[in-house]
């Protein structure tokens, strides 16, 4: 008979893996997060991608709203949750597998890099700060601002460029994320770093 099942992990022995080696920057779209981002990775230290989205897919898979696929989104996450709650240990055993593939997925991209910290900046991540911080207490956050209006000016310049009815696909970004970042100032407190983008780009020894 294989031993399997008295080996088989539970949610509270899942790895020690809480973020360690990780660094999000969190920040609205058009905030200037680019430029912090090629700032930190001239830090010998830390390696960073272009924008990852790596977390969203599985933070948004026990969401029933702001997911659209080609199945019905909400009874698969109602599934997923009914699954969980009455085969498994509930959201900590899914929590316990995002955390066993953010190790296995960010652990070799540092493994090739040869470097210590993955500095990951995806703007869209201000739409699940509470489950990245639940997922990922020891890791390090970065919060940047930059005023609302410079950054419907920079979204107006680049991706707009006067094609007004396209305006309200940017809606997430711009009226959205600015609530989305006090938020995550109240969820993270003392555990981030928070920044102005204008304090950046004036004093860049501040860093």
């Amino acid at each position: 008979m294989s031993s399997s099942a008295s080996t088989t992990r539970r949610p509270d022995q899942d790895s020690a893996y809480r973020g360690e080696n990780l660094i999000f920057l969190i920040s609205q779209p058009k905030s200037g997060s680019t430029l912090l981002q090629r700032v930190l990775a001239g830090q010998p230290d830390i390696h960073t991608s272009a924008e990852t989205w790596l977390m969203l897919h599985p933070v948004y898979g026990l969401r029933t709203r702001g997911i659209r696929t080609d199945f019905n989104s909400n009874w698969a996450a109602t599934g997923v949750q009914e699954f969980l709650d009455n085969y498994a240990e509930g959201r900590q055993t899914y929590f316990a597998g995002i955390r066993s593939f953010a190790e296995t997925v960010y652990g070799s991209v540092l493994a090739r890099s040869g470097k210590r910290w993955f500095l990951d900046k995806t703007p869209r991540y201000t739409m699940i700060v509470s489950e990245l911080y639940e997922l990922f207490p020891r890791a390090r956050y970065l919060l940047l601002f930059r005023n609302p209006l410079a950054i419907l000016n920079s979204e107006l310049n680049t991706y707009v460029k006067g094609e007004w009815d396209i305006l309200s696909q940017f809606a997430p970004d711009l009226v959205d994320a600015p609530g989305r970042m006090i938020d995550a100032r109240a969820i993270l407190g003392n555990s981030a770093f928070e920044l102005r983008y204008e304090d950046l780009v004036t004093d860049p020894d501040r860093l």
